[in-house]
């Protein structure tokens, strides 16, 4: 199995190819230490491109989660299809792990600014202010003259 670190603006997220079995012992457990080193609080794993997977990869995917967990971080899973998420689904990791069908889900879920932009009124760096003033004039933006 191979990954690569993508490092976004409010998470890292792993993106993972290939097959994740049990020969991938050593190369999760490298996984597991860089997730621990991270500054960042959230790690997000995306199995896009994993093709594969076996029980022992469901229990490293969890042994991960615990690791990450007992030094404050928080894992979640995306973009699992074909055999992947069969097996995600059968094996309920979802109960431990949060697992979206996607990267975009996870991030609508989960970064701040999308969080507040998809209950806010004001458009990124627009102030709230000039969104109130025209809440309340009705578009106008100037003082009105007679």
């Amino acid at each position: 199995m191979l990954y690569r670190r993508i490092d976004e603006r409010h998470f890292v997220r792993l993106l993972l190819r290939g097959r994740l079995t049990a020969q991938d012992g050593d190369a999760m457990r490298t996984k597991i230490a860089e997730i621990k080193r991270i500054p960042d609080r959230r790690c997000l794993l995306d199995l896009g491109e994993v093709e594969f997977i076996d029980s022992a990869g469901i229990g490293m995917l969890l042994v991960l989660n615990g690791e990450a967990a007992a030094a404050g971080k928080q894992v979640a899973l995306a973009a699992a299809t074909g055999q992947v998420r069969r097996v995600v689904t059968l094996t309920r990791v979802a109960m431990i792990v949060p697992v979206h069908d996607s990267v975009e889900a996870y991030v609508a879920a989960h970064v701040p600014e999308q969080a507040v932009a998809a209950a806010h009124p004001c458009a990124p760096g627009e102030d709230p202010l000039a969104v109130a003033a025209r809440a309340l004039f009705g578009g106008a933006t100037g003082a009105e003259t007679a």
